[in-house]
C-alpha cells in the first residue's frame, strides 16, 4: 500500500506486485511498419496520470484467493497446475469482478458497473479513464506505453527486446509439436501427444522483463484490456479509451501463438463473455498522489463552485407533438421480425421532442460544465453537426444535467431507471418532469408525423433522399443538423445521419405483448433501443419502423441522440 511519495513497487491487499509507470507521450501503433491495417495509423498518444501496473498478469494463486473468498466458481487450469501460472479460462467480465473486489479490499471506489460501464471516483458512470480510481484493466493505449517500457522505453519491437525467445513464451518455445496443435488447444479440442510436446503457459516472470521491470507483456497468455476494440484515430490522442463496438481488446500474445503476435503493437480481440484457455488479465490502478491532487479532481471543485445555468441558445429546440393514436410497425409488409406484429399504439400524454438531434455545441457545453472529455467528431466538424461517440449513459446524463440545470427533476437514477417529478422510479412516462430520451413508441409516432402524419416510410417523405442522409448520399459522414427537409411536424434527421438512443430496452419480440398506451419496455438485460439509421447504411435502416439496438456502454461513430420531454401541462397533478 502507498504513503506518501510513490515507491517504485506496491503490493495489493491480495498480494498482487504492482510497478510505478509515469505518465508521458508516445506514438501508439506500427512504428516498424510490417503490422497489420489495424494496428495503423501510427499517431501521439498523451497520458496524463501515473499509473500502478501489475507486475505480471494475474496468477492463479491470486485470482483463486478472489474466488474463495467471493464463493466464485475456480477457472479451468486444462492440468497445466495453478500457483504461479497466469491465470486462464476467465471472461473480461470475470477479470472485471476480481478488480472490484480488489478495490472493496482496500476502500477504493470501484472501477466497473455491473454492464462493464467505468465508474469515477465518486462512483458515477463515465468515459473518461482518468478519472477512475479503483483497480481496474489497462486500456489499450495505457497497456502499449508499458509495454514499450514507458518513459524509459529503448524501442524494442517486443517487450523489453528485439528477441522475442529472451523475453516471450510462444509456440515454438513453449513446447507446442505444430501450429494445428496450437489452435487446437485454442478451441479447446485434445490430441493424445507426449507432454514435452504440448504447448503449455508458465510461471510468470520466468522470462527477462522490460524497462519498467514488467514481464510476460510479451507472450504467455493474452490480456484483456478495458476498452473496446476499434479503428486507430488519426490524430493526437489524450488519455484514449475506446467505447465504441462489442468486442474487448487483448493485448501480447501467448504460448501457443507465433512470436509474430507477442509485437507490443499487435492489436486482438474477443467477446467479453467468452472464455478462452489463452485469455488472462493484468491489473492497474492510478496512483494515490494523482488521485488526490490530479487537474480532473480539481475540474471537479470548479464544477461544484459553477453556476448551473445554461448559456443562452444551448437548450435544445423542441417541437410539441400531441396525443392520439397510429399502427406502430411494420405497415408496409417489407420489415423485419422484429417489426412486428403491427399493433395500435394510443399516447395519453403530449410530449415534446428535439427539432433536431442534440449538436456538439450544445454537448460540448455539457462537458465543459461537467468536466469530462468531450466525444470525439472524427475530424468531421462540432457546432451544427449531431455529436456521436455518445453511449446511452452519456445520453441520460446529459438529459440530467439538463433537467438540473433548467430547474427540472431528474428523469433517471444511477441505474437508468426513470423517475416521477417527485423522484420516486417508474415506468410511466407520463409522469417524468426532466428531459429524457423518447421511448421507442414516442419515437416513432413523432417520426411518423404524429397527428399530422401523411404515411410517408421515412420521416417526412416517400423519397430517402429528400428527407435523410445515408450510405447513398452522404460521402458516410454526418452532416449539420437540419440540412434536409423536415418531415410532417417540422422536425429534421428522424431518418438517416445519426442512430437516436432511446429510453427502452430492446426486446425482439416486445411488439407480441407490449402495451397498447403510453409503452415503455423497462425489462432487459443486455441492449437499449436505436432508431433512425445513420450515413453509413442503406436507406432500409432510414424507414421509420426500423428497430436496432446496442449495449449502453457502447458508443460508435454514428451514433448520437435527441430529447425529450412530457409536455408540462400534462405534469401539473404530478409536481
Amino acid at each position: 500500500m502507498p504513503t506518501g511519495n510513490d515507491p517504485s513497487e506496491i503490493k495489493t491487499a491480495n498480494g498482487d506486485e504492482l510497478v510505478f509507470v509515469k505518465g508521458g507521450s508516445f506514438v501508439m501503433g506500427d512504428t516498424w511498419g510490417d503490422g497489420a491495417d489495424i494496428e495503423r495509423p501510427t499517431h501521439r498518444v498523451n497520458l496524463t496520470y501515473d499509473l500502478y501496473v501489475g507486475k505480471y498478469p494475474v496468477t492463479f494463486d491470486e485470482y483463486d484467493r478472489f474466488c474463495i473468498e467471493t464463493g466464485a466458481t475456480k477457472p479451468e487450469n486444462e492440468g497445466w497446475g495453478r500457483g504461479r501460472r497466469p491465470v486462464v479460462n476467465v471472461s473480461w467480465f470475470q477479470s472485471t469482478w476480481y478488480c472490484n473486489w480488489l478495490s472493496e479490499k482496500e476502500g477504493l471506489p470501484p472501477a466497473y458497473y455491473e454492464d462493464g460501464s467505468l465508474l469515477d471516483e465518486n462512483g458515477k458512470k463515465t468515459n473518461d479513464i482518468a478519472r477512475v480510481r479503483g483497480y481496474r484493466l489497462l486500456s489499450e493505449a495505457e497497456w502499449e506505453y508499458a509495454a514499450r517500457g514507458g518513459r524509459k522505453s529503448r524501442g524494442h519491437k517486443f517487450s523489453g527486446s528485439d528477441d522475442p525467445d529472451s523475453i516471450a513464451w510462444f509456440d515454438e518455445n513453449s513446447g507446442a509439436a505444430s501450429t494445428n496443435l496450437s489452435e487446437m488447444a485454442w478451441s479447446g479440442e485434445r490430441k493424445s501427444v507426449s507432454d514435452e510436446r504440448k504447448p503449455v503457459p508458465h510461471e510468470v516472470g520466468m522470462k527477462m522483463p522490460n524497462e519498467l521491470g514488467l514481464y510476460d507483456m510479451s507472450g504467455n497468455v493474452w490480456e484483456w484490456c478495458s476498452d473496446r476494440l476499434n479503428a486507430y484515430a488519426d490524430s493526437e490522442q489524450t488519455n484514449p479509451h475506446n467505447i465504441s463496438g462489442l468486442d474487448r481488446a487483448i493485448r501480447g500474445g501467448c504460448w501457443f501463438k507465433p512470436a509474430e503476435l507477442t509485437r507490443i503493437a499487435h492489436r486482438g480481440s474477443l467477446s467479453p463473455i467468452e472464455i478462452r484457455n489463452g485469455a488472462g488479465f493484468r491489473i492497474c490502478r492510478a496512483s494515490y498522489r494523482e488521485a488526490k491532487a490530479d487537474s480532473f479532481s480539481k475540474t471537479h471543485e470548479r464544477q461544484d463552485d459553477a453556476s448551473p445555468d445554461i448559456p443562452v441558445g444551448r437548450i435544445p429546440d423542441l417541437v410539441l407533438v400531441e396525443r392520439g393514436s397510429f399502427k406502430m410497425g411494420d405497415t408496409w409488409g417489407d420489415g423485419l421480425m422484429d417489426e412486428k406484429p403491427v399493433h395500435e399504439v394510443t399516447f395519453i400524454h403530449d410530449f415534446q421532442i428535439g427539432k433536431y438531434e442534440v449538436r456538439f455545441s450544445e454537448f460540448d457545453v455539457f462537458c465543459g460544465a461537467t468536466g469530462r472529455i468531450p466525444p470525439s467528431d472524427e475530424n468531421r466538424g462540432r457546432g451544427n453537426f449531431p455529436v456521436i461517440n455518445v453511449t446511452w449513459w452519456d445520453a441520460v446524463e446529459y438529459c440530467n444535467w439538463l433537467s438540473k440545470s433548467a430547474g427540472l427533476p431528474e428523469a433517471y437514477d444511477d441505474d437508468g431507471n426513470l423517475l416521477d417529478s417527485s423522484g420516486h422510479q417508474t415506468t410511466d412516462v407520463s409522469k417524468v418532469g426532466g428531459y429524457r430520451l423518447p421511448t421507442e413508441a414516442e419515437w416513432e409516432y413523432a417520426s411518423r408525423g404524429g397527428k399530422k402524419s401523411e404515411g410517408h416510410k421515412y420521416s417526412g417523405s416517400e423519397d430517402a433522399d429528400e428527407v435523410a442522409w445515408y450510405c447513398d448520399n452522404s460521402g458516410i459522414k454526418t452532416h449539420e443538423v437540419g440540412s434536409k427537409a423536415p418531415n410532417e411536424l417540422g422536425i429534421h434527421d428522424m431518418s438517416g445521419n445519426v442512430w437516436e438512443w432511446c429510453s427502452d430496452w430492446y426486446e425482439e419480440d416486445y411488439y407480441r405483448y407490449s402495451p397498447n398506451v403510453n409503452p415503455y419496455n423497462a425489462e432487459g438485460d443486455c441492449e437499449r433501443v436505436m432508431r433512425g439509421g445513420s450515413v453509413g447504411l442503406n436507406e432500409t435502416f432510414a424507414r421509420v419502423t426500423h428497430r436496432d439496438y446496442l449495449e449502453p456502454s457502447s458508443a460508435g461513430d454514428a451514433v448520437g441522440f435527441r430529447i425529450c420531454r412530457t409536455a408540462p401541462n400534462e405534469l401539473q397533478d404530478c409536481i
